[in-house]
């Protein structure tokens, strides 16, 4: 791995927003190329459960880490960029996306010397331009890597490396999520159940219940 041409001082995490099948790195290379560009634009990409022939989780190569990414306007010239596969603000990573992820961001902090307030997702550039790190000319209205990805979560296990711990707690937070959504189908239909209305009503109204949809 050659540091000479290319020095980056962020990694920028990204979702593809992209809920279908098949997504892989030679597919956004074909979106790039597309619009234009040299190929594709991230480092790395990371697939999710959704494609055919590929496990949940593998790591594939993108653009050369000897060449400028084009994936963050204002950091192309030094950051790297990871492309988690599936749409951030309709899911989560998977677990084996996540684990992989932590890994190669760990190796990739080890190797080029970047500090964990350095990775960063890329709707974060927004806090760049606020401390005064990056022009105003960059800032973005996207919500990548998405909605649903808290990126002080994975910062915290990047910082221990611990993979179990992260996947265990991402599960809890799934199963989290659809309670709450399963709750709040309950009470948008009260409607349905006839004579248990009141019951239900204090069902949802009980303290634990009202902390889960809230």
């Amino acid at each position: 791995m050659s540091h000479d041409a290319f020095v980056p001082s962020y990694i920028v995490i990204h979702t593809a927003a992209y809920s279908g099948r098949n997504c892989d790195a030679a597919k956004i290379d074909q979106w790039h190329k597309a619009r234009g560009w040299d190929g594709i634009g991230y480092h790395f990409v990371i697939l999710n459960d959704r494609h055919d022939n590929k496990k949940d989780g593998t790591l594939e190569s993108g653009r050369s880490l000897s060449q400028r990414g084009a994936h963050t306007l204002g950091l192309n010239n030094r950051s790297i960029g990871i492309c988690c596969v599936g749409h951030g603000d309709k899911e989560k990573f998977t677990n084996a996306q996540l684990l992989t992820l932590l890994d190669l961001v760990h190796r990739l902090m080890t190797d080029y010397s970047i500090p964990l307030n350095s990775v960063i997702g890329h709707r974060e550039v927004n806090d760049l331009i606020s401390r005064n790190k990056l022009a105003a000319q960059y800032k973005t209205s996207k919500t990548c890597p998405g909605r649903l990805i808290d990126m002080d979560f994975i910062r915290s296990f990047i910082k221990t490396n611990d993979k179990k711990q992260a996947q265990q707690l991402n599960q809890t937070n799934d199963e989290k999520d659809n309670v709450s959504e399963a709750l709040r189908v309950l009470a948008s239909n009260a409607t349905l159940f006839g004579n248990a209305q009141d019951e239900l009503h204090q069902f949802l109204n009980h303290p634990e219940v009202i902390e889960r949809l809230h």
